[in-house]
């Protein structure tokens, strides 16, 4: 039996390839490799993982709109989202899609029937010459695994570990490609002025960007120093 998808999950607007930044040249190689094998039909299948921040779901949806804008289909679900209705069965007949990311893999990882639904996609996916990404916090090795088909299927998944941005200077340009995916240029005196008062964690720098995205919207004017203070001390 075919599961027709019974939700449409809306990708964020600022995740694509040009707005993730890495500091690590093994990293963007690996990355590299990824986004060419969405050109291609060789039925590959990938495994992000790494500590919450990396930009795995970053990376996922990335994928999807790099595939999408090329005229394909392609299906992202994140199973750590427990107000969707995810079953197992959700994943019959998804190797007829081009791309398919899966999100939050500890979720499902230990029960048999997504394991096995798990299994038959990465397997039928291959024969179909489409990709499959999967994307979780912990190495394949230390999934608790209770299925043999899943086991097997996971020797022609390609593990790629990420890490979160934490040099202040590859966090200003992270901010800075994503601003003006936005639509607006950030000057590097306010995002010193964002990492300084903050953190340099990315994912609550960008949650301030929005903020003064919307601001500058409203009061129609250029990202300033002055300006931003001005906002920052509003909110």
């Amino acid at each position: 039996m075919f599961v027709q998808m019974p939700l449409k999950i809306g990708l964020r607007d600022d995740a694509c390839f040009e707005t993730f930044v890495t500091e690590q040249e093994s990293q963007a190689v690996a990355l590299n490799g990824l986004q060419s094998a969405l050109q291609q039909t060789n039925g590959n299948a990938f495994y992000l993982y790494g500590e919450s921040g990396a930009g795995k779901t970053h990376l996922l949806q990335a994928s999807c709109r790099y595939v999408t804008e090329r005229g394909q289909a392609s299906v992202y679900l994140p199973f750590g989202d427990h107000s969707l209705p995810l079953i197992p069965d959700i994943l019959i007949g998804l190797e007829q899609t081009p791309l398919v990311c899966l999100d939050d893999m500890a979720e499902i990882v230990g029960d048999s029937k997504w394991e096995l639904a798990l299994a038959n996609l990465i397997t039928k996916s291959s024969v179909q010459g489409h990709t499959v990404i999967l994307a979780g916090q912990i190495s394949i090795n230390d999934w608790s695994i209770k299925t043999n088909e899943l086991a097997k299927a996971l020797m022609m998944v390609l593990p790629i570990e990420l890490h979160a941005v934490i040099e202040k200077e590859e966090v200003i340009i992270a901010l800075q490609r994503h601003s003006k995916r936005l639509g607006f240029e950030l000057p590097n005196d306010v995002g010193n002025y964002l990492v300084k008062q903050f953190s340099a964690d990315l994912q609550e720098l960008l949650a301030v960007l929005q903020l003064l995205e919307q601001a500058t919207l409203v009061e129609k004017r250029r990202l300033t120093l002055p300006f931003v203070k001005q906002v920052l001390q509003r909110a």
